[in-house]
């Protein structure tokens, strides 16, 4: 994806953004639920809480979708095909889907430590241990690397950033859950070492392969897009560049973050799930197996979260649910049991993360209703 010259006017920033008409969206074949779900939604475009959103819910052969409000204040209305900063659902959609195939090929143990991938992690002088961390310590969040770093302050090039959180020093005991950008960014590297070939190059290949639609990819994008932030530190609104400091300083491609997507793509790819086209049963059954529990209840896979008391997806998913949120206001939830899929897309830090948008709520209101 190619860049886009994002505007130089700063924009002032809002408590609260102004309602969109309520009728303001367009929908598909909607069923009960779905109409129910995107109401939900609609309802919060018009109050104000988001500017704009697009939803979907779906299953192997068909899907429901729902697109409303404007993808800033006074610009176009959201379509089906405008790209939203994905952020970590990059660390699913991308980097365990391509961890996963690697270990269905048997070129990767998730039992085996990071310093087999990369042995340079196991010679830096360190009390840090990560080295020791398995990769599928690193892929549930449990290898107990801290949850984030500013790495991006300190100007370091690709190599030695990764040097870098090789010698952090670890803030938990291994087993124990700390939802970790860095250990995402470990395991980027360790697909790029084992391939030798760019994480953004990999995953446009793997698409294509497997016929997913066009518009997603890691940025820079100058597809229609919704912008994130006016960034203090950037000088701009960040608009079809990564909204993640760290991934941004690493060229915009990161296992933990850098992928844009349409709700068209989303939907593609919902179903190449699902299908099977994108990962094989067993390794679905992977990423959905629970390999470590928080002290807080939540719960683990391979890559993906897991229905826990207060998961995104509501109550209503099965046992055999996954799913993952960005924080740039996006979400994708599968029942592997009911075989169905949910998205929800937003640019809740529009135009700024200081702000309450209500997505937390709001995720989980939309998912029962689509379930329900």
């Amino acid at each position: 994806m190619v860049a886009r010259s994002p505007r130089d006017a700063p924009r002032r920033t809002h408590p609260a953004l102004v309602p969109s008409p309520p009728d303001d969206g367009a929908h598909r074949s909607l069923s009960v639920s779905g109409a129910a779900a995107f109401e939900v939604v609609a309802r919060a475009v018009h109050q104000g809480q988001i500017v704009g959103a697009a939803a979907a819910i779906g299953n192997v052969t068909s899907a429901e979708s729902w697109v409303g409000g404007t993808t800033a204040l006074g610009e176009e209305g959201v379509t089906i095909d405008t790209s939203y900063d994905l952020a970590s659902l990059t660390k699913v959609l991308a980097t365990t889907t391509l961890l996963l195939r690697a270990i269905g090929e048997g070129r990767i143990d998730p039992r085996e430590p990071l310093a087999t991938y990369l042995p340079e992690a196991s010679w830096l002088q360190t009390d840090s241990r990560v080295a020791d961390a398995t990769i599928l310590d690193l892929a549930s969040h449990s290898s107990g690397l801290a949850a984030w770093s500013p790495l991006y302050t300190l100007g370091l090039d690709r190599p030695t950033l990764l040097a870098r959180i090789a010698q952090l020093p670890l803030e938990g005991k291994r087993g124990a859950v700390v939802y970790s950008d860095l250990g995402f960014i470990l395991l980027g590297y360790v697909l790029e070492r084992l391939r030798g070939v760019p994480l953004d190059r990999q995953f446009s290949d793997l698409i294509a392969e497997v016929g997913i639609a066009p518009g997603i990819g890691f940025g820079p994008c100058d597809a229609p897009v919704a912008p994130t932030e006016e960034c203090p530190w950037r000088g701009r609104l960040m608009r079809g560049e990564v909204h993640d400091e760290n991934a941004w300083a690493m060229g915009g491609v990161s296992g933990h973050a850098g992928l844009f997507g349409s709700l068209a793509a989303l939907i593609s790819v919902g179903r190449a799930l699902l299908d099977g086209r994108l990962l094989s049963e067993p390794l679905l059954g992977l990423a959905g197996q629970a390999h470590a529990t928080g002290e807080d209840g939540q719960r683990r896979g391979f890559g993906w979260a897991l229905p826990s008391s207060h998961w995104s997806g509501g109550d209503l998913f099965s046992a055999r649910a996954i799913g993952h949120t960005g924080f740039t206001g996006t979400g994708m939830w599968l029942d592997l049991e009911r075989r169905l899929f949910t998205i929800l897309l937003t640019n809740r830090v529009y135009p700024t993360r200081h702000r309450e948008s209500g997505i937390v709520g709001l995720r989980r209101r939309f998912n029962s209703a689509a379930l329900a």
